[in-house]
């Protein structure tokens, strides 16, 4: 994936590794959520899916979001939701460059479970 993603021309490469990481989970859908230099929102870059996530695709607020939780303590959060009738999993995860957190990771994988089953509590 990696070779892929430096193979790629540099406004190409986030979406090259969505679609890889697409391909290669099953999810209906991947996006890069990067963080703004106040810290106080996050636009999305690179979505390779058709999922309706309910943001825009340009600058999401932060204040009082998962994504806030996922910033603030870097642990990912895993929750199940519906999606036109579909069950999936919400995979939020923090990415960082050498310690520093420089955006999100957003997955709707398929095979959700309701809230406090075994993949839910992960």
């Amino acid at each position: 994936m990696e070779e892929a993603a430096e193979a790629a021309a540099p406004v190409e490469s986030l979406d090259v590794v969505a679609r890889m990481l697409r391909e290669s989970l099953g999810a209906a859908s991947v996006s890069f959520l990067m963080t703004d230099f106040t810290g106080g929102s996050v636009v999305r870059l690179g979505t390779a899916g058709s999922v309706d996530t309910d943001e825009p695709a340009r600058r999401i607020a932060l204040r009082g979001t998962p994504y806030d939780d996922v910033v603030r303590t870097q642990r990912p959060s895993v929750e199940s939701v519906s999606q036109g009738g579909a069950s999936l999993v919400r995979v939020v995860a923090p990415v960082t460059n050498r310690g520093d957190a420089i955006g999100l990771l957003e997955l709707f994988l398929p095979g959700g479970t309701r809230r406090g089953d075994d993949a839910g509590d992960r």
